[in-house]
């Protein structure tokens, strides 16, 4: 799995930035679309989990009307069918905990 800095979203380019968040909202990533930041958990090391997180997170900048539950869920079910492609992740994936 690769660590990147950042990436081109919506035509704006937006940081990355890989650092231990603090779990007191359960958070594994934060979006500020205002800043063009993305921020995700650094202790994350399972590249399902991962992927989830880093859709969920550009979900959040691609289309902020949605309610967190519906991004959970939209993230959820991406990440399950690029599991299922084999795209990601060997190991057994069940959704975030």
């Amino acid at each position: 799995m690769k660590r990147i800095r950042s990436a081109t979203i919506d035509g704006k380019r937006h940081r990355i930035v890989w650092r231990p968040l603090v779990k007191t909202d359960n958070a594994w990533g934060m979006a500020w679309p205002d800043q063009c930041l993305i921020e995700i958990d650094s202790s994350l090391e399972d590249p399902a989990l991962t992927a989830e997180v880093m859709i969920h997170e550009v979900m959040h900048r691609q289309v902020p009307p949605l309610t967190e539950d519906r991004i959970d869920q939209l993230a959820n079910e991406i990440c399950s069918v690029l599991q299922r492609a084999e795209l990601i992740a060997d190991e057994p994936y069940n959704g975030r905990q």
